[in-house]
């Protein structure tokens, strides 16, 4: 169903005003403290704890300055406050929904003996906090705190590296254990996931690329990506730009879009105001002349898990169009779709501009001073250049496109989102790949 059928306008959720429960994943090594924005002005504190000899060491949530608030492309993690209201009228925080956790008590605390423990702020449900467990290869246990005291929403998770010696009893906790991992594929394995070598052009040919933001969390996730030859570096060509040249990995240096980095939040959902940003990395990708040499442009979020085998079927049914939707609610950012004949169209713009560096219909008849690039992005091209397009819900699964356990992974989604650590997204695809293979 089209979205002016749904009666709403591009981007926005039924939940979009509401206020938002989110999850600040932490981005790398628990010695790394960080603060992330919240989608809404009134969940605008988060932060990611570390809780080490009993001590917990914390950093306020309105430290807004530091990596995440630069992370141009960052969605978060959100559950809606009216579901979080539900949870809190309850009588039991136990999900009234077959879970996936390996274990999970009601009233009890676990307590451990020394070693790891990780703090995550604003993880709205037990089941979350379980799979953020599974994701977090340290985490051997877990308790959910459902009112930790925190502004916006108040749920904490904390992960332990130990089984539980001793449990407590207490209100407001949910104690559990993860379920087993699921394997990472070897190299080998990961290899023979791809398509044959007969359909490797099945859908066209694939440019994808990664915009990156020096010295963070995405750095890792693409160094990982890139050893493991999956994500962005699985498709025909790719590319990862930044504002520096830098030598991430042997055969992986940045590719330089001289352009400010640094984002503001903003709008009636809090989003990344980073139009301007992709303005500048769309401009890139069309003097280097990407889509006159590829089928299919597709920009990807590097905390996004993508698999790029599994958008060639959906690309081969959707020749000819102009980009592919990824939810019902809108073009959002973790992945995105553009035909290269989209792109000529896109240049053409550009190049009517006076300095060649913006498309100028686009710029001079839009509004988007409030929006997110993804939201411009898709007004450019489908409301401004009348490009066609259609909408295919297999190409994401994210809390913000009404899939709320995107957490688990255990579908066959082209893309999950976010993921910012390398544990979690290592975890993630594991899950994924798993469940595809047992179906």
């Amino acid at each position: 169903m089209a979205e002016e059928e749904l009666g709403l306008l591009e981007s926005e959720s039924p939940n979009a005003q509401a206020l938002h429960c989110f999850s600040a994943v932490p981005e790398g090594p628990e010695r790394e403290l960080w603060a992330a924005p919240a989608r809404s002005r009134s969940a605008a504190m988060v932060s990611v704890a570390l809780l080490t000899s009993g001590a917990v060491i914390g950093l306020a949530g309105s430290l807004l300055g530091n990596r995440e608030s630069n992370h141009m492309a960052s969605r978060g993690v959100t559950r809606w406050d009216d579901a979080m209201q539900a949870s809190e009228k309850k009588d039991s925080f136990l999900p009234d929904f077959p879970s996936q956790c390996g274990k999970m008590e009601e009233g009890v605390e676990y307590n451990v003996e020394g070693g790891w423990y990780l703090a995550l702020d604003h993880i709205p449900d037990p089941e979350m906090c379980c799979s953020m467990c599974q994701g977090t290869s340290k985490c051997l246990s877990f308790t959910w705190v459902q009112d930790a005291g925190l502004d916006g929403c108040p749920s904490q998770c904390w992960l332990k590296g130990g089984e539980p010696k001793w449990t407590d009893k207490k209100s407001g906790v949910v104690s559990g254990l993860p379920p087993p991992r699921a394997p990472f594929p070897s190299s080998k394995e990961l290899a023979a996931l791809q398509a044959p070598p007969k359909e490797k052009k099945l859908g066209g040919s694939f440019f994808c690329f990664s915009l990156m933001v020096p010295g963070s969390y995405e750095e890792d996730l693409l160094k990982f990506q890139h050893e493991e030859k999956i994500s962005i570096f699985g498709c025909d060509e790719w590319d990862v730009y930044t504002n520096r040249t830098i030598h991430i990995a042997p055969g992986l240096t940045t590719s330089l879009v001289p352009v400010d980095l640094t984002v503001t939040f903003g709008g009636d959902s809090y989003t990344a105001l980073n139009s301007w940003i992709f303005i500048a990395v769309w401009k890139k990708v069309i003097d280097d002349g990407r889509h006159m040499t590829h089928d299919w442009v597709v920009k990807v979020d590097p905390d996004a898990v993508f698999f790029p085998e599994r958008l060639r079927p959906i690309a081969e049914q959707y020749k000819g169009l102009g980009y592919i939707n990824n939810c019902k609610y809108g073009l959002h950012g973790p992945i995105e779709v553009i035909s290269g004949q989209a792109l000529k169209v896109l240049e053409a713009d550009y190049k009517a501009s006076y300095d060649g560096k913006a498309p100028k219909q686009c710029v001079e008849k839009l509004h988007f001073g409030l929006w997110g690039e993804d939201f411009f992005l898709s007004r450019c091209l489908w409301q401004i250049h009348n490009i066609t397009r259609e909408t295919e819900g297999a190409l994401m699964c994210e809390a913000h496109c009404d899939c709320p356990d995107w957490y688990w992974c255990d579908g066959d989604r082209v893309t999950y989102h976010p993921f910012k650590r390398t544990d979690m997204y290592r975890q993630c695809m594991a899950n994924s790949i798993a469940a595809v293979s047992k179906a």
